[in-house]
Parts: C-alpha cells; sequence; structure tokens
C-alpha cells in the first residue's frame, strides 16, 4: 500500500491526526527531507515527538518518527540519515547552538522549543546531536548539562 502523499511536511507529519491533540511545533526541510516536531500532550504539558518527512509521489509523506532526538537512517543506501537535537528551551532562550560531530549550528528557540537538523550525514558510533548553548538575554549560556558532564570528567 502506498502512502498518501501531502502538500507540505507538517501536514505529512500530523498525518490527519486531530489538530487539539497534535500541534506542529517546529518544523526544518533541506531539499527533500524535513523533519517536524509535534507536541502531543495537553495544554501548558508540553510532549514532544519527532518526524522524519520526505518528497515523494508528488507531495510530503512521513517516514519514520519518535519521542527523542538522535539520528534516524533516510537513505539505507548510502548509509546517510538526518541527525536531530531537539527539546524545550530554558525560560527567556531564543537561540540555540548544537553541535554534531564536528558541525556546530544556531536555530531559533520559538515559544520555549528548538529544532537543529543535519541533513543526509553518516553517523558513527560516538555521533550523538547535543546542545552546546543558549542564548539568553542576548548572553551566550552553557547548557547545564554539559557544566555538569565536565564537572563529573574532572572528578573521575
Amino acid at each position: 500500500m502506498q502512502a498518501h502523499a501531502f502538500g507540505t511536511p507538517e501536514a505529512a507529519a500530523l498525518g490527519g491526526l486531530p489538530g487539539a491533540d497534535c500541534r506542529v511545533v517546529a518544523s526544518a526541510t533541506e531539499g527533500d527531507d524535513a523533519y517536524v516536531l509535534l507536541d502531543t500532550g495537553p495544554a501548558g504539558r508540553p510532549y514532544l515527538y519527532g518526524v522524519n518527512v520526505a518528497r515523494a509521489d508528488g507531495g510530503w509523506v512521513e517516514g519514520t518518527s519518535g519521542n527523542g532526538p538522535g539520528w534516524t537512517c533516510t537513505d539505507p543506501e548510502r548509509e546517510l540519515g538526518t541527525a536531530t537535537a531537539w527539546g524545550e528551551a530554558p525560560k527567556g532562550a531564543d537561540r540555540v547552538r548544537a553541535a554534531f560531530g564536528d558541525d556546530a549550528r544556531e536555530a531559533a528557540a520559538s515559544d520555549g522549543i528548538y529544532l537543529v537538523a543535519w541533513w543526509r550525514v553518516p553517523c558513527g558510533p560516538d555521533d550523538y546531536p547535543s546542545v552546546e548553548a543558549y542564548r539568553i538575554g542576548g548572553r551566550w549560556v552553557p547548557d547545564p548539562s554539559k557544566e555538569l558532564i565536565r564537572e563529573l570528567r574532572r572528578m573521575m
């Protein structure tokens, strides 16, 4: 059975789900690839869910999805995929800086949510996108979890 093609990546990710139960909170597109971040939680209690989407059959079709960021294979023949970093940003953050391997990127944080994507990239055993810092009040602030990891390593 062939997947139904939609007019936009966001419509493909929603796939006919009721709008009140599932809202698009961020999306990114490059060429024939897209990633859409949904909030499937009740109002005021976000539950984020990411969906890979691809252009095919004259529109956009839903691919793999999941409740966590990371790397997902989108081109098995060449072993390439989409890497994502996403989540809830700290209060007041308007931008996020994330890295995948040696490639650092910035993206907007909007309404407390951020999404950063890398397209058609290989994934090594130690590669996983990670947030480096948030911009809050015009100043870059390191991701608190990164600081905790650094401190733990110093203690070892």
